[in-house]
């Protein structure tokens, strides 16, 4: 097989998660040529990734009948279905896809050439590693394993160099504090976010407040209700470009959420708060890679709604110091590691 597509076309974090996918492909067949199916918003995450070929949208205005096109002209050889749903699985089997690759647990499996039986919810597995199992469909039975990989391209570097610069932010010396979640997981409310950052501040920490267009007012409310003020770059970025941002900073702060998920792709530490809801732990969830502190309130797993919680709020029960110190620690780690790294002064 030299041409195969990967299909996820859900949110930022979905994406990052399935990016090992490619990566154990190319492991598997060097020769072959890897494109993958996204929602038109989140198209940058595939692009910025270096084991991905080339890219294929899917937005509001695109119709059936030019999407099977577009597949049919790309003469895959393959498939593998990551997002499963019905209409993806009927217009891959339209395109005359011979190997498409999907669950065998969904009433319209039968589109699929080839399925593999996988069980998501409370497998007690992480996201990239339920995403690599599909592989059994094209013959791969032990994917090479690897961490999701973005790197930001030179112009959207060059950009961020300019917002940082605007905002007054020292590259590489400053935690991003996210305080949105896009309501996918449970959160903090805004006020203890607006006290992390008061600590941090107080401690000599510079802050840049991240978010995106609808997350704005979020953004300032925290913002806002600073002594001082911090800085906020809310709605001023897109995708390559907040990876750049994260990418030079010391530390990603935040809920459960794409962003997060993008920091530890561009290789920085995260501090992540997550809830107790079965469906969202860290098990499943989680940031990959090395250096990352995640928060879980003292509860056990419960089955309440992401927007719901039946204890009043447990979140509160993640304690506003324990959460600035494992973000200030962060931050040492990395000017340590940079002073290290630094030349030695000419004597």
């Amino acid at each position: 097989m030299k041409n195969i597509l990967i299909t996820r076309t859900d949110r930022i974090g979905d994406v990052v998660l399935s990016l090992p996918v490619a990566y154990a492909i190319k492991a598997a067949h060097p020769e072959c040529h890897v494109t993958f199916l996204v929602a038109t918003a989140v198209a940058p995450i595939v692009q910025m990734c270096p084991w991905v070929d080339d890219c294929l949208t899917l937005g509001p205005e695109s119709d059936a009948a030019g999407i099977v096109h577009r597949l049919r002209q790309r003469r895959f050889d393959a498939a593998v279905c990551l997002y499963p749903r019905p209409h993806i699985a009927s217009w891959l089997k339209q395109a005359g896809i011979p190997v498409r690759v999907g669950t065998s647990r969904r009433w319209y499996s039968y589109r699929f050439s080839r399925r593999v039986s996988l069980h998501r919810a409370g497998s007690g597995r992480h996201e990239r590693d339920l995403n690599l199992q599909l592989l059994r469909g094209l013959g791969i039975d032990r994917p090479a394993v690897s961490d999701p990989l973005c790197v930001p391209p030179q112009n959207a570097i060059d950009a961020a160099c300019i917002i940082l610069k605007e905002a007054g932010i020292e590259a590489d010396s400053y935690a991003v504090v996210h305080p949105g979640s896009g309501g996918s997981a449970r959160n903090w409310r805004p006020e203890r976010y607006t006290e992390v950052c008061r600590m941090l501040t107080e401690s000599g920490v510079a802050v840049l407040v991240t978010g995106s267009q609808p997350e704005v007012i979020l953004a300032d409310k925290v913002n806002g209700a600073m002594r001082n003020g911090i800085a906020s770059i809310a709605g001023r970025t897109d995708l390559p470009v907040l990876a750049a941002i994260l990418q030079r900073a010391s530390v990603f702060f935040g809920p459960s959420t794409g962003p997060m998920h993008l920091a530890a792709a561009v290789g920085t530490p995260v501090v992540a708060l997550f809830g107790p809801v079965r469906t969202t732990e860290p098990a499943r969830w989680g940031p990959l890679g090395q250096g990352h502190t995640v928060f879980v309130p003292p509860v056990l797993l419960c089955r309440c709604r992401v927007d719901s919680c039946r204890q009043g709020d447990c979140m509160d029960m993640i304690g506003v110091n324990q959460v600035a110190d494992a973000v200030r620690a962060a931050v040492r780690i990395r000017r340590d590691s940079l002073m290290a790294e630094a030349p030695p002064a000419v004597q």
